[in-house]
């Protein structure tokens, strides 16, 4: 299973690691059957010249797997210079990355991978409330996860922060928006992208629900939750998504001047209450 952002739909996608450095997420069911790996490059290159003879324009490259950052400094300098050595028009590298993986990485360092044309980092927020965080077992915290952010973006690259809808359940969703909204207000991320919670089998999260110790958001509590959100985030320019297949509602929009044009959309919706202005159940999807 290789997994990438939506908006990596037309990249061409090299597998920088095997697997998620961290893995522990209680409601993430991926990479669970593999081992968390560095590739050598030998490996990278030979499938760089093969993929450039097919692809001899691509402008954009996604590096897998998840949390790609933690291959380091040196894997992905020279996975930079070998993609620009075999795509010529190169505009673009992205990859997933995390406080965790960030951490040991200088703003030089980062500015180094920025000038090698690795301009784009996809960071998982989730939520800006420390105790949900701490309780989804994924390494840090929303603080470093904010320091993580900044320090992309000191580098000259663009955060993309990410965040789930219903991760706090029904018992804390007012936390969940209003303390998630604080932490993107003080990250600014330049990229703010939604995805919407769903139950994955064989995770922790699925046991929670089954035992009664985790109750899920109906449909429209997760619009009304992400408009809380919406009303608590200031009014800092950037360009927010809800495009996941996992969304009840897709969005893309540029805040701050869009902002209040979303926010009255999904009041519309939630008034009306027609489920047939989301998107069915059977057209979701992770």
């Amino acid at each position: 299973m290789v997994i990438r952002p939506p908006s990596e739909a037309e990249s061409i996608i090299f597998q920088i690691t095997l697997g998620c450095s961290d893995n522990g997420c209680i409601f993430c069911p991926a990479y669970k059957e593999k081992k968390f790996s560095v590739r050598g490059m030998a490996a990278i290159e030979k499938e760089m010249q093969t993929a450039s003879r097919a692809f001899p324009d691509a402008r954009r490259i996604f590096f897998a797997d998840g949390d790609a950052l933690a291959a380091g400094m040196q894997t992905l300098r020279d996975a930079c210079v070998c993609a620009i050595r075999y795509f010529p028009k190169l505009s673009r590298i992205a990859l997933y990355g995390s406080a965790k993986s960030i951490e040991p990485f200088s703003v030089q360092d980062l500015r180094e991978l920025a000038s090698l044309k690795l301009t784009m980092v996809y960071i998982g927020f989730e939520t800006g409330d420390p105790g949900i965080y701490a309780g989804i077992h994924k390494y840090g915290t929303p603080d470093k996860n904010a320091a993580a952010c900044k320090k992309v973006m000191a580098a000259g690259m663009t955060a993309n922060a990410t965040v789930i809808l219903g991760l706090a359940g029904t018992e804390r969703t007012a936390d969940h928006a209003v303390n998630t909204a604080h932490l993107l207000n003080d990250a600014r991320p330049q990229q703010i992208a939604a995805l919407t919670l769903m139950i994955a089998e064989n995770t922790p999260l699925a046991a929670r629900v089954q035992r009664g110790a985790f109750s899920e958001l109906k449909t429209f509590e997760y619009l009304s939750e992400l408009k809380m959100m919406l009303e608590n985030l200031d009014d800092f320019p950037c360009i927010f998504m809800a495009d996941h297949a996992s969304n009840y509602l897709p969005v893309r929009a540029r805040f701050p001047r869009d902002r209040r044009r979303v926010i009255s959309e999904i009041e519309s919706i939630l008034s009306v209450g027609d489920l047939r202005t989301l998107v069915p159940e059977n057209r979701r999807g992770l």
